[in-house]
C-alpha cells in the first residue's frame, strides 16, 4: 500500500470546507457515476488485499465487520446526561 499523504493545515482546511459543502442531487449523481481514476482503483485494490490478508476466512471477515458495526453504533448513540 502507498504511504499516507500528509496535508498542510491550509490544505486540511480547504478539504474540510469542501467536505462540508452540500452537493446538489445532479452533482452527487455525476460524482457517483464518474469512472474511477487509476489511483482510486489502486487504493481500492490495496485495501481489499489488506483486508483479505488480515481476515483470510469468510468467518473472520464477517466477525470483523460485525465488531466494527458494534463500535460504530456505540459511537453514534447520544450521551445521556
Amino acid at each position: 500500500m502507498t504511504e499516507a499523504r500528509r496535508f498542510s493545515a491550509a490544505q486540511r482546511a480547504e478539504l474540510e470546507a469542501w467536505e462540508d459543502t452540500a452537493l446538489s442531487p445532479e452533482a452527487f449523481e455525476a460524482r457517483v457515476r464518474a469512472p474511477w481514476t487509476e489511483h482510486e482503483r489502486e487504493d481500492f485494490d490495496a485495501l481489499v488485499q489488506w483486508f483479505r490478508t488480515r481476515y483470510p476466512t469468510a468467518g473472520e471477515r464477517l466477525r470483523a465487520i460485525r465488531n466494527r458495526m458494534v463500535q460504530l453504533r456505540r459511537r453514534a448513540r447520544p450521551v445521556d446526561r
